[in-house]
């Protein structure tokens, strides 16, 4: 019996003296991931642009947005200009500081009418829900709640698209301004 019971514990004993001796093999899943992990390529350094790496043979160069208010003209082009006639540089930069002021009205005005636009279309898409919801009761001929709040609603976006007519028409004009300074103010070569 004593014989059995040291037979059992050895044969118990085996398995884990084998998997203590020889060392752990990686898993199928670990290697693929090791792979991948030596595949990749260090990311790339973000290019810095700057007046050395920009020829200035080229020609022009595309930027997305507004152009700055400053003139295209080479720098020293503009300072035999303003030494030539003192007077008409205060003048010229008088029209700057028009136009700068001009420019950050007209970023004004966009953004408000964006969220002017914004506020339209909740109003809009509530609207459009709370249409459905009402007009898919069974009773919504006698809900004269529901029938005053969606004729509510109704009238804050009529005043709404008013508002945002109102915004888009101030941003015309700010745009007209703009170009007729910009057309006015700068001269001809």
């Amino acid at each position: 019996m004593k014989l059995a019971h040291w037979g059992l514990m050895l044969l118990l004993l085996v398995p884990l003296g084998t998997s203590w001796a020889r060392p752990q093999e990686t898993s199928l899943g670990d290697a693929a991931r090791a792979a991948r992990e030596q595949k990749k390529a260090p990311p790339k350094a973000a290019k810095v642009w700057d007046n050395d790496t920009i020829s200035q043979t080229t020609g022009h160069i595309s930027v997305v947005g507004q152009t700055p208010p400053a003139a295209t003209e080479a720098k020293p082009a503009a300072a035999a200009e303003k030494a030539a006639a003192p007077a008409e540089g205060k003048t010229a930069e008088m029209t700057a500081a028009e136009k700068a002021a001009l420019e950050a009205e007209l970023a004004a005005a966009k953004d408000k009418l964006a969220t002017v636009k914004t506020d339209l279309d909740i109003l809009q898409r509530k609207y459009a829900l709370d249409r459905q919801a009402f007009y898919g009761k069974a009773d919504s001929a006698s809900d004269k709640a529901g029938a005053a709040a969606l004729q509510d609603e109704r009238s804050q976006i009529d005043s709404k698209q008013q508002e945002v007519a109102a915004a888009q028409q101030k941003v015309d004009e700010l745009q007209e301004k703009l170009k007729a300074a910009g057309a006015g103010g700068e001269k001809s070569p």
